[in-house]
């Protein structure tokens, strides 16, 4: 998914066709009967809703914000209590009503951020905060504190931290404004010196909306903005014969992934290039197909394509659900997508029910290696927005050994996610959408693993903020120091 900035990242941003909604007029009961039957929905549709937090855990995690729902019903308030299981898939979007009542009623803290381990540095060339500032504490909460408080609502697969943090280093004024504290006049920042590194404070004014979207574009990170408003976008360092190959998304058609690929790889192999990377750093993922498809470039030798999908339900839960098009889904497309499942879905003798060879018509599970394919070094590039099949293909590219991997942890499994196939709800008292994966996509027998793909070199914090600081990219500089020099 881009980055927008706004109609609502920290929510996963479903877009809404939505009726009038008076969300001053919603009460509690209002509230709570919608969360009730969100509920029902993802324990009848969702392929395994405790996977990562039992039933129990979850109703103690949410005691709290219900708690303070029911003394203080309001949609922020409400959208603290739904549903987090540590499924990175799991999205939520709430109705056009409350995003304009947040661009009108609410207010902001003033700047951009970036965030990494657990620490907050400021996003913008300013006088009052030099770029590259550490913030330790916002409205006396350290920022240990915020990003372990926001973890809970924004996350990769199994609560994954280092998705919360490339969240929050695209909207964290947004997830502040509505996780954290809904309307400060000021903000009580306290922050270390960058020169002396002594401990000082400083309050600001909040801002709204408008200058918020302004500010925003005048974030300095990441530095890759050309490549990242692209979908595929190639860059050759003729000097350094080295090329660099982003891929922003698998969400593609082969034809036209297969063009892009190929003109890359071609171009770099024609010109005897030695080097390249792979950078995956703001790919959410797509068809695992396409992610195979890219491997198969880079590739030693042929290689198998293997992944399935489990669900624990073939039967659909057919009110409040919508169709593709945000309309409510009529009988004869809820019996035909019924009749899909119940046709490429065995069931095994644990309940569950398992992809057959159906389901795989048109997977190539014995890949080749492409024509192009580029014999020398690669490097891949990761962070926490890599996920679901991006991470699939650095699975491929871990597992074959293709070269090493550089950046942070994946957002998403290394061996599992919940993704494939996706009903939308629309909850009807809030009017709140849901999207909810009915499918567990594996990558690999071996489903037990509670982490994303790990680099073979994080970059250290020291060094990253040095890169950041003069203004370059942190992970393509770091490898050129550490490789290519």
């Amino acid at each position: 998914m881009k980055n927008s900035l706004f109609l609502l990242l920290f929510l996963c941003f479903i877009p809404c066709v939505s009726q009038t909604l008076k969300i001053d007029k919603l009460t509690s009961d209002d509230y709570l009967s919608d969360l009730s039957l969100l509920n029902q929905l993802i324990k009848k549709q969702h392929p395994n809703p405790y996977k990562i937090i039992s039933e129990k855990e979850q109703l103690k995690e949410k005691k709290q914000a219900i708690a303070l729902l029911k003394k203080t019903p309001s949609y922020p308030n409400f959208l603290k209590c739904i549903n987090r299981i540590g499924d990175g898939h799991l999205a939520y979007g709430p109705p056009d009503e409350f995003t304009y009542d947040m661009i009108e009623n609410s207010s902001f803290f003033p700047f951009p951020v970036f965030v990494k381990d657990h620490r907050m540095f400021t996003n913008i060339k300013s006088k009052i905060l030099p770029y590259g500032t550490e913030i330790t504490r916002i409205q006396n909460i350290t920022t240990q504190e915020l990003v372990d408080r926001m973890n809970k609502h924004i996350h990769g697969d199994n609560y994954n931290v280092t998705k919360t943090a490339s969240e929050l280093t695209s909207s964290f004024p947004l997830y502040f404004s509505n996780l954290i504290e809904r309307n400060p006049k000021t903000f009580k920042i306290e922050y270390l010196d960058i020169k002396t590194k002594d401990v000082k404070t400083v309050t600001l004014s909040s801002i709204d909306y408008y200058e918020l979207y302004r500010i925003d574009k005048l974030s300095i990170l990441p530095i890759n903005k050309l490549e990242k408003e692209s979908t595929i976008h190639p860059h050759y360092y003729k000097e350094k014969k080295f090329g660099v190959l982003t891929v922003n998304t698998f969400d593609l058609t082969e034809t036209y992934a297969y063009d892009e690929f190929s003109k890359f790889f071609k171009r770099v192999n024609k010109e005897k290039y030695n080097n390249i990377a792979i950078d995956l750093r703001s790919n959410e993922g797509g068809n695992p197909n396409i992610a195979a498809l890219l491997f198969s470039f880079i590739t030693n030798s042929s290689f198998k394509n293997v992944f399935n999908y489990r669900v624990s339900s073939i039967k659909i839960e057919k009110e409040n659900l919508l169709n593709d098009n945000g309309n409510p889904a009529g009988e004869d497309e809820v019996r035909g997508f019924e009749n899909f499942l119940y046709q490429r879905f065995n069931e095994t003798k644990d309940s569950l029910y398992v992809g057959n060879e159906r389901l795989k018509e048109g997977v190539l599970e014995n890949f080749p290696q492409d024509k192009d394919n580029f014999k020398g070094n690669v490097y891949l590039i990761v962070g926490g927005q890599t996920f679901s099949a991006a991470v699939y293909f650095a699975k491929l590219f871990k597992d074959h050994n293709r070269g090493k991997i550089i950046g942070e942890e994946t957002g998403g499994n290394e061996n599992s996610t919940f993704a494939g196939y996706f009903l939308t709800y629309k909850l009807p008292k809030t009017k709140l959408q849901v999207r909810i994966p009915i499918t567990e996509l594996f990558f690999d027998k071996n489903t037990a693993s509670k982490h994303g793909i790990i680099p073979d070199n994080k970059i250290p914090i020291q060094k990253y903020l040095k890169y950041s600081r003069l203004e370059k990219d942190p992970e393509m500089q770091f490898l050129f120091d550490m490789y290519l020099h």
